[in-house]
């Protein structure tokens, strides 16, 4: 079971407990609806799933998607290209009363060194906070970041009131902005994209990267810096790790916190557009191919026809005899390769629209589904996601499925086409 499976697996266990609970308490038996839209909702959970633990069955390395996509990422990647002039954030204007009452909370601590600490560690990010967003770290102040994560939390632990523990949050979430900031840049600059969970786990991290940078711009006072900012970027930082691990109740909290910020979006989906992006620039780089090999293939066609009309009325030249039989091999090889060419478009375009509809079951709900007149669908859902289980757990390929199957995909796919196109566009619009 890869990552993103086991953090399914959290939310399909925690909705089996609240059913059982609701059950329990006598509030009624789901009705017959209910029951086969929580079949699709499971059904599209696995495929989604499975489709990015097992995504190199789909659309090849992803090493070879990631050349794709690489630019994207880095285009957007949470930086700006000056440097603030002062402390911009309107909070500020409150930070050094808060941080004197915070310190106050630490006088009890006189003779310990965490006190200390904690002044150059509040030093450190009021200077930083004057340019946070384009801070790189090296090697060496990664590990003093790192060690201020540690001082900050041991005082934050000590602290009696939370009016004394936000007093010293801002220092904390700049600290761990940068930090994970840097591990990022360190990723893009290296090109140490694992594998498609990998993928996932940088462009979820960058998101919660941005999510705090907002609060910490658009603050006015300073308890609109929160925990809840801490913890997604403590949270990306986890996510970055080379082997992460989340634990039940953050994934739930992670949950709750991405509903409130992220227009009720839930994690899962939240974490799978992404990949949906990544498919859908690729799809396109595949029509992008197809198109100009077609260009290819209509210039071989006009050169074939301008010599087999010459050929008509006088005869060709040796060496346009020649250049013919070479246009008429190029042209068959070429057709060939369009042919393949088309085919893998087809199939790839069917797999990415399907995952945007597993997505959409994920995200919506069955009345959602039943206004858009689209509730038709939720019965197909658990058929094809089941092909699609199959194409990646055994490395099933398009063309060994039957016509019926690749059609049943193909119609699917294409009801959330369009859908794929606008959520792609939608975060790309997000990053800028």
């Amino acid at each position: 079971m890869g990552f993103w499976s086991s953090v399914g697996s959290a939310f399909s266990s925690a909705a089996r407990s609240v059913s059982s609970a609701v059950s329990s308490v006598g509030r009624g038996i789901a009705s017959a609806a209910s029951a086969v839209w929580d079949t699709a909702k499971s059904a599209a959970r696995k495929a989604v799933d499975w489709m990015a633990d097992e995504a190199e069955n789909f659309v090849g390395k992803v090493k070879d998607v990631w050349a794709t996509v690489k630019p994207h990422v880095v285009k957007f990647a949470p930086k700006v290209t000056s440097a603030l002039k002062m402390i911009p954030h309107p909070w500020a204007q409150a930070a050094a009363v808060a941080i004197e009452k915070g310190l106050q909370g630490l006088l009890a601590l006189e003779n310990s060194p965490i006190l200390k600490k904690v002044e150059q560690a509040i030093i450190w990010a009021s200077k930083a906070a004057k340019h946070f967003r384009d801070m790189y770290m090296t090697p060496e102040e990664v590990k003093e970041a790192e060690q201020r994560q540690e001082d900050l939390q041991e005082a934050m632990d000590a602290m009696k009131t939370e009016e004394q523990r936000q007093s010293i949050r801002f220092a904390a979430v700049i600290n761990d902005y940068v930090l994970v900031q840097t591990h990022i840049q360190e990723i893009l600059e290296k090109d140490t994209v694992k594998d498609f969970s990998h993928y996932l786990r940088l462009r979820a991290t960058q998101k919660l990267l941005r999510a705090a940078e907002k609060t910490l711009s658009t603050a006015r006072n300073l308890d609109e810096i929160t925990a809840d900012d801490s913890f997604l970027l403590r949270v990306g930082a986890d996510l970055l790790a080379e082997n992460p691990n989340l634990t039940d109740a953050d994934t739930e909290k992670l949950d709750s916190i991405i509903k409130r910020r992220f227009s009720g979006k839930s994690l899962i989906p939240f974490v799978f557009e992404e990949l949906i992006c990544a498919w859908e620039t690729k799809l396109q780089n595949m029509e992008a191919k197809w198109n100009q090999m077609n260009k290819e293939a209509a210039t071989l066609k006009r050169q074939i026809t301008e010599l087999e009309v010459k050929m008509e009325v006088e005869s060709l030249t040796p060496n346009e005899e020649a250049q013919l039989v070479d246009l008429k091999n190029d042209a068959k090889n070429t057709a060939y390769q369009l042919t393949q060419q088309a085919d893998e478009n087809r199939a790839m375009q069917s797999y990415v629209h399907a995952a945007e509809g597993f997505l959409q079951v994920l995200e919506k709900t069955a009345e959602q589904f039943e206004e858009e007149g689209r509730d038709y669908i939720i019965d197909d859902v658990a058929i094809v996601g089941r092909l699609l289980v199959e194409c990646a757990q055994h490395g099933k390929q398009w063309n060994e499925l039957t016509e019926e199957e690749q059609s049943l995909i193909t119609d699917y796919a294409n009801i959330f086409a369009e859908d794929s196109k606008n959520r792609m566009q939608e975060l790309v619009t997000a990053e800028v």
